[in-house]
């Protein structure tokens, strides 16, 4: 399906790895110029050059996203490069299994900043430009867990709780400008930060290796019994950005293999 794509302008945050990197790959496949940017400048410049030998009209920035002058500069860059922006897709985000309420402010505010406050910074800085432009299109990577929060992952749910709403509200608030924003919500989705936490936290009490962690975690969790795939989520990142979608604004899509079932 041609999404109507080809040309529009797409930034993505936390873009060289996992879901970033599927998203940004999607939108070049549809003709999209992409704009992504990351902390590390080594797997960034990995997908950058990837990309660009797929035939993507691609910018990679260095920034971090929990710097509201990186992120500033992230859109100014991206601006200078492209003429516009037609999209942003606010992924940034990291988690910790076995957070306790206890836990100190400090440890609370590392995950509120890069997974929250990311978000918010971006789209006040990307909004001006999609007015410019008689409107858009935001999608925020949030989570099944900011609506079912996962045990010892406090910090983490609340933060994508926060984000669930204030898609809701910036749906509305921006409707009057065109802009369309809505969210969606992965579950066990089989990326570097999964594998990290398996690594860390699973084994070995689900498993002696990850594959084996994420095979016991998709049964006992999920309808589809296997963990997902970027593309899955990516595919549909697309879709809500198209015009294809003209018609869906303020939704949160869970694409979760059943892990909320009727949830919504």
């Amino acid at each position: 399906m041609d999404l109507g794509l080809r040309g529009k302008v797409a930034l993505i945050t936390a873009g060289s790895l996992g879901l970033g990197k599927a998203i940004a790959e999607e939108f070049g496949r549809e003709g999209a110029r992409v704009a992504i940017c990351a902390r590390r400048a080594g797997p960034l410049e990995e997908t950058r050059v990837a990309l660009a030998k797929a035939g993507v009209d691609v910018l990679a920035v260095a920034a971090d996203m929990t710097k509201p002058a990186d992120i500033a500069r992230f859109v100014q860059e991206s601006v200078a490069r492209f003429g516009r922006v037609d999209i942003l897709v606010n992924n940034a985000g990291d988690a910790v299994i076995g957070r306790k309420i206890d836990d100190a402010d400090a440890e609370w505010q590392k995950i509120f900043d890069v997974t929250l406050w990311s978000a918010v910074r971006a789209t006040r800085e990307v909004v001006p430009h999609l007015r410019q432009h008689v409107g858009g299109s935001i999608i925020n990577i949030a989570s099944v867990s900011g609506h079912s929060g996962l045990g010892g992952m406090a910090d983490y749910n609340a933060a994508k709780a926060a984000m669930l709403s204030l898609t809701k509200t910036l749906a509305q608030d921006l409707a009057p400008d065109h802009i369309r924003v809505n969210a969606v919500n992965p579950a066990l989705v089989r990326t570097p930060l999964w594998e990290r936490m398996a690594r860390e936290v699973f084994i070995p009490a689900l498993g002696n290796t990850v594959d084996e962690v994420f095979e016991k975690l998709a049964k006992q969790n999920l309808l589809v019994p296997r963990f997902g795939r970027p593309e899955e989520v990516s595919c549909v990142v697309a879709l809500l950005a198209s015009d294809r979608a003209s018609f869906i604004t303020g939704a949160c899509w869970n694409i979760d293999g059943g892990f909320t079932k009727f949830i919504t």
